[in-house]
């Protein structure tokens, strides 16, 4: 699963919001006809270097901004949706509040960040938990040997999302970075959790007959001695 960059103005580099590829950005200042000569707009056109398609952008830095590196700005056109896609084995239970996460995350942070605290819990229940307390279905997680990475990456939509609906640490409207970062984790647990796993079992699957035999006669007698003290 390639890295995905959120598009922000004047970034060297993000993911383009045409091709969905991570490389770099050319950004090109307009100009406008005032009082006989010309000057810089408000507007700068956003070229990405794979594809070429560009994007209008309005740039709001404040006129006493002395470093470029704080410039701001938002995207004008197109009116698209800039959040990460969701991975394409999310179950489709949870599909509809990733989606729709996805849709007023620029608008409202915390409204997104609840909607993907409930597509965790949503998935949750897809992986075998209970679905009524995220925290006590990622400990059973954990109980079963979930990986601590993932075990982490969990718990940064559990907490975040939290911190959506209730006062907290994290400011999400000072921060929405923080939403983006739930996107991502998501999209990492359904990779490792339900992707992985059903591309390894089609591949042992598509193994030839005979060898399928091979190794059940290899590791049956193992089974059914783990089994036997059931």
């Amino acid at each position: 699963m390639s890295k995905y960059v959120e598009p922000t103005f004047h970034a060297k580099a993000f993911t383009c919001i045409f091709c969905s590829v991570l490389t770099s950005m050319t950004w090109i200042p307009l100009w406008i006809r005032a009082n006989g000569g010309h000057r810089f707009s408000a507007f700068q056109l956003c070229r990405c270097g794979h594809c070429g398609e560009e994007s209008l952008w309005l740039n709001t830095t404040p006129e006493d901004a002395e470093n470029e590196d704080l410039a701001t700005g938002r995207l004008i056109m197109p009116s698209t949706v800039t959040a990460p896609d969701p991975h394409v084995d999310l179950p489709p239970a949870c599909k509809s509040d990733f989606e729709e996460a996805r849709e007023i995350s620029s608008r409202s942070p915390r409204g997104a960040a609840a909607l993907l605290r409930l597509c965790l819990q949503k998935l949750c229940i897809e992986l075998g938990g209970k679905g009524k307390k995220v925290d006590e279905d990622i400990g059973v997680l954990v109980s079963k040997g979930l990986d601590p990475k993932i075990q982490k990456a969990f718990d940064v939509v559990r907490v975040t999302g939290n911190h959506a609906v209730h006062p907290g640490e994290i400011s999400l409207e000072e921060n929405p970075d923080h939403v983006t970062v739930m996107f991502q984790m998501i999209n990492l647990i359904v990779e490792e959790l339900i992707s992985r796993p059903k591309q390894i079992e089609e591949r042992f699957n598509s193994l030839p007959a005979g060898a399928l035999e091979a190794i059940l006669r290899r590791d049956g007698p193992k089974l059914l001695a783990s089994d036997g003290g059931d």
